[in-house]
């Protein structure tokens, strides 16, 4: 009686004990499927996880840092669509100009028999509607310019960095005025021809050609 006691107990701490490591490797494997970051420890797969979280935001700033330096052949190929922005923008300002224009100083009322300074009025509407056409054009890079502004907030930001230290490269690097004279003029002072790294060497190599004509006439003068 005893011995089939005991032996049901044994059976019973054996099924209990099984029971209990199927319990547990069956929530190991729920853990691992559900688990992103695989069978790792609790305080490895926090910080995993805090990885994960945080790694949108580090590529979001990688990719602004990355916006933010701009090589200098994209900086002047950028350079040019601006100017040309700029330059394109100065027609329809010009035809907006003259139908301004036109509109107003035919709304006015002409005498024929009175003259405006010794001259025709219609002469001098025509004159002012002129005016207001040039007047058009000159003003169209500033809405170019603009335009440009707008629609490229964090662009235009950028070229405007990238070209305030171009235009250090310029002051640091150009000729002295001092050397200029008739037959040595001072090339391209502002740098504003400049629209290539081609184009910078180039300049680069006039500027300092400026500089040795120059020093040869100033020794000259002296002697």
């Amino acid at each position: 009686m005893l011995g089939t006691i005991g032996t049901f107990r044994t059976s019973a701490m054996a099924q209990l004990v099984s029971r209990t490591r199927a319990t547990q490797s069956r929530l190991a494997r729920t853990f691992v499927v559900h688990n992103p970051l695989g069978s790792l420890p609790i305080s490895r797969a926090l910080h995993s996880t805090q990885l994960l979280l945080a790694k949108p935001q580090a590529v979001k700033a990688a990719q602004m840092a990355t916006e933010e330096q701009l090589s200098w052949s994209d900086f002047f190929t950028l350079r040019k669509q601006r100017r040309l922005w700029d330059r394109l923008a100065s027609f329809p300002c010009a035809i907006l100009g003259l139908g301004v224009g036109s509109a107003v100083f035919a709304s006015l009322p002409v005498n024929p028999q009175q003259m405006f300074m010794g001259l025709d009025p219609m002469v001098v509407f025509a004159g002012a509607t002129l005016f207001c056409g040039v007047l058009g054009f000159i003003s169209g890079p500033t809405f170019g310019r603009m335009y440009f502004r707008i629609g490229n907030p964090r662009l235009a930001k950028t070229l405007d960095l990238k070209e305030a230290e171009f235009f250090k490269h310029i002051r640091a690097n150009r000729s002295d005025p001092a050397f200029s004279s008739a037959s040595n003029p001072l090339p391209d002072f502002y740098g504003e021809k400049i629209n290539s790294l081609r184009a910078y060497r180039k300049w680069l190599r006039r500027q300092r050609e400026h500089e040795r004509k120059g020093t040869f006439n100033l020794g000259s003068k002296r002697k």
